[in-house]
C-alpha cells in the first residue's frame, strides 16, 4: 500500500524545489462563514425562514435541525459553494462549522452532508414554501427601524433556464430556452430583496401577477399603514388586474411601461412628426447628438379598462430610426418627462440587483427533482442575497466595498486563508500578517460584534 501523501508540485526557485500537500489540519480558506453568521445574529433570518417551516421528522432521528441546515446551506451559498454536493467537504471546514454554531474540531460537530441537504430540500410542502415566503417579506419588514415615508417596489422576471427534466420548466418563446420564469420584488431605493417567487417558464397572466403582488402590498401594509407605495415594472406588469388592484388600495401609485398598439401610435403621431423634425434639423449642426427625445403625455383607456389612465409618451429618434416608448402610471403631478427619466427609467437598478442574486449567487441552480425543492432553493439563494445586502448596506457602511456586488465581497473578504485553533475556553483564528483587508475586516467585525450577556449569579 503506498502511503505516500499527495503532493503539488510547483516551479523551483534558485536553490529550492517547491511542493505541497494537504496535511496542513486546521486551515480553512473561508472566512466569509463567521461573517454572515454574524450578520445572521443581527437580523434573525435563519430563525425566522426556520420558524416558518413544520418540521415532520421523527425526533429520535433528528441529527441536524433545520435551522443548523438552513444557515449551513445559506452561509455555503454566501461564500461561492452553489451546489449542494459541496456540502461533503465543507461539513468538516472548521470554519463553516464555527459559522453554524458549533467547535471546529470535535467529532460531534461534524455538518450535515449533500444528502441530508437534499432530503431537507424535498421534504418541504406548498404550505412551508408559503410561510418562508412571507417570512423573507416580514424580514424585508423588520429592516426598518421605524416605517418609511416612501418605498418603491420594482418587479421583474428573470430567466432561471432548466438543463433537465425539472417539473414546470417549459419553453419560453422569448428567450429561447426551456426555464423557470420566477418573480423577484426588491426595494428599488435600497437593493434589499423584498420576494422572491418561483414560477413556471410560461409567461404569467395578470391575474397571477396581481394575486402575487396583492399579498405582499397587504404584507407592508398591515406594518406600515400611511408608507406611499410606488410600484415600478416594464410592460408584463401593465395587465388590467394588477393596476385595477393597485388603484383600490389607498396610497399606492403604479407607473408600468405599455406595450404600444395602432390606437397609442395614432395618439402618439404628432409628438413623433415633431421630434422627427428636430432630429433633420439637428443634422446640420458641427456635433449631432445621440438621440432626440420629446416627451408628452395624453389619458387613454383600452377597451378592457374600466377608466382612462395617464399615459407618458418618449418620442426619440435616432441615427438607427424612431423608438417610441409608452408609460402609464396613476401618478399625478411631476411632467411627463421627470417622470419617465427619473422615475421609471429608475426601474433598471432592479436589473442589477437580479444579476447579484443570480449570477454571483447562482439562483438559478434550480436542479431538484420536484418544483416544490426547486422553490426551497430559490429561498434559500434569496436568504443568502439577504444576508449579502445586509452586511454591506450595514457592516460595509462607508467603506470602500459599501457599493460593491457579493462576487467581490467573496474575493476580497470571504475567501481569507485562516488557521484555527481549538483551545479548552477558547478558539483562536490566525489570519495572514499580510492581509490587505486587515483594517477594514476589524472595522466590520466590531460592528458584527454581539457581546454575550453575562451569566446571573445566585447571591443566596
Amino acid at each position: 500500500m503506498n502511503s505516500t501523501p499527495e503532493q503539488l508540485r510547483f516551479a523551483s526557485i534558485p536553490g529550492h524545489t517547491i511542493r505541497a500537500d494537504f496535511a496542513g489540519g486546521g486551515l480553512s480558506s473561508d472566512l466569509g462563514p463567521l461573517l454572515l453568521s454574524g450578520v445572521d445574529r443581527q437580523i434573525g433570518l435563519t430563525q425566522r425562514l426556520t420558524a416558518a417551516l413544520v418540521d415532520t421528522r421523527h425526533a429520535s432521528y433528528i441529527t441536524h435541525s433545520y435551522r443548523d441546515l438552513l444557515a449551513q446551506r445559506i452561509y455555503q451559498i454566501g461564500c461561492g459553494y452553489e451546489d449542494g454536493n459541496d456540502s461533503n467537504s465543507l461539513r468538516n471546514d472548521p470554519m463553516f462549522r464555527l459559522g453554524a454554531g458549533r467547535l471546529p474540531f470535535d467529532a460531534g460537530s461534524v455538518l450535515a452532508s449533500a444528502s441530508t441537504i437534499s432530503r431537507f430540500e424535498h421534504a418541504v410542502s406548498s404550505k412551508d414554501i408559503y410561510r418562508a415566503s412571507q417570512a423573507l417579506v416580514e424580514q424585508f419588514i423588520a429592516s426598518y427601524a421605524c416605517p418609511p415615508k416612501t418605498l418603491v417596489l420594482d418587479l421583474d422576471h428573470s430567466e432561471d433556464a432548466a438543463h433537465g427534466q425539472q417539473p414546470l420548466a417549459f419553453y419560453n418563446h422569448f428567450y429561447q430556452s426551456t426555464c423557470y420564469l420566477p418573480l423577484m420584488i426588491f426595494d428599488g431605493l435600497s437593493g434589499a430583496l423584498v420576494a422572491a417567487v418561483l414560477r413556471p417558464g410560461k409567461r404569467p397572466t395578470g391575474a397571477e401577477n396581481a394575486m402575487i403582488m396583492q399579498r405582499v402590498l397587504m404584507l407592508i401594509r398591515k406594518h406600515f399603514p400611511q408608507t406611499h407605495i410606488l410600484v415600478r415594472g416594464d410592460g408584463h406588469f401593465s395587465g388590467l388586474e394588477m393596476m385595477q388592484m393597485i388603484d383600490a388600495m389607498p396610497n399606492i401609485d403604479f407607473i408600468f411601461g405599455l406595450p404600444g398598439n395602432v390606437k397609442l401610435q395614432a395618439l402618439a403621431e404628432p409628438t413623433k412628426q415633431r421630434a422627427c423634425a428636430l432630429w433633420a434639423e439637428v443634422q446640420t449642426q458641427d456635433v449631432v447628438p445621440d438621440a432626440v427625445r420629446l416627451y408628452d403625455e395624453f389619458a387613454y383607456a383600452a377597451g378592457s379598462w374600466s377608466k382612462p389612465w395617464r399615459v407618458l409618451l418618449k418620442a426619440e429618434v435616432m441615427a438607427l430610426g424612431e423608438n417610441p416608448r409608452f408609460v402609464v402610471t396613476s401618478l399625478v403631478g411631476l411632467d411627463a418627462a421627470s417622470l419617465y427619466e427619473e422615475l421609471y427609467c429608475g426601474r433598471g437598478q432592479a436589473e442589477n440587483f437580479i444579476k447579484h442574486l443570480k449570477c454571483d449567487l447562482a439562483s438559478d441552480r434550480t436542479s431538484c427533482t420536484t418544483f416544490l425543492a426547486n422553490c426551497m432553493r430559490l429561498l434559500q439563494h434569496a436568504a443568502a442575497y439577504v444576508l449579502h445586502q445586509q452586511l454591506r448596506t450595514q457592516g460595509l457602511q462607508h467603506t470602500a466595498l459599501s457599493q460593491a456586488q457579493p462576487s467581490t465581497v467573496i474575493a476580497k473578504l470571504f475567501k481569507i486563508a485562516v488557521q484555527v485553533r481549538q483551545c479548552k475556553d477558547r478558539v483562536i483564528l490566525h489570519l495572514p500578517s499580510a492581509c490587505p483587508v486587515k483594517h477594514l475586516l476589524h472595522k466590520l467585525t466590531e460592528r458584527l460584534f454581539v457581546p454575550r450577556p453575562a451569566k446571573r449569579i445566585n447571591s443566596s
